[in-house]
């Protein structure tokens, strides 16, 4: 059985070879992708459980790939599709968005300049305004910032062009310094 779910058997003349090929380096370019923003989403859940979802929505496109190409954006429809799984998984399990919480626990234990706690309690604060970040701003900064991907390379799995990539990086980064600021003055009033 290939990636896509089909068994290889194709009728004379039929254009499945071709879909096939497409599919198979659709596979090839995207599926580690995948796995590293459902890897950082999905922390709670075991590496097979999370390789299973990616490798089912590969299936699922694979299934009705020809489909999939009539669409006027192929890769924002795969792209589309693996965010729905993944936050349907995020969601069963109850998970909240793990690896950036991580990643400022991180950041706050490893300052000396001020107290462990102070530093959580902003990162905390800052966590808390990613979570309220847009689908699209979260999933940016998500790949630039804490997987490091480059912004062609973000651009590439969201199915967008590079310039909206640094759009969505930009207004995730003004959302955030409102949100902290407005945390901060509240905070500040109390």
């Amino acid at each position: 059985m290939n990636h896509d779910g089909r068994d290889g058997d194709q009728e004379p003349g039929d254009h499945q070879p071709l879909v096939s090929i497409a599919f198979d380096a659709f596979f090839e370019q995207y599926h580690q992708r995948y796995l590293d923003y459902a890897r950082a989403q999905l922390t709670l859940s075991e590496p097979e459980q999370i390789q299973d979802l990616v490798e089912d929505v590969f299936a699922d496109l694979g299934a009705k790939w020809d489909q999939v190409l009539t669409r006027s954006h192929p890769v924002g429809y795969a792209w589309g599709l693996l965010r729905f799984m993944v936050e349907t998984e995020r969601r069963q399990r109850g998970e909240v968005l793990m690896l950036i919480e991580k990643t400022l626990f991180m950041n706050a234990a490893n300052r000396a300049t001020r107290p462990v706690f102070e530093a959580l309690e902003d990162g905390l604060g800052i966590y808390h305004a990613i979570s309220r970040l847009p689908e699209r701003q979260y999933d940016a900064l998500l790949f630039t910032r804490f997987l490091e991907y480059s912004t062609a390379d973000t651009a590439a799995v969201m199915g967008i062009n590079p310039g909206t990539v640094r759009v969505l990086v930009h207004q995730a980064h003004s959302k955030l310094r409102k949100l902290t600021l407005l945390a901060v003055s509240e905070s500040d009033e109390e």
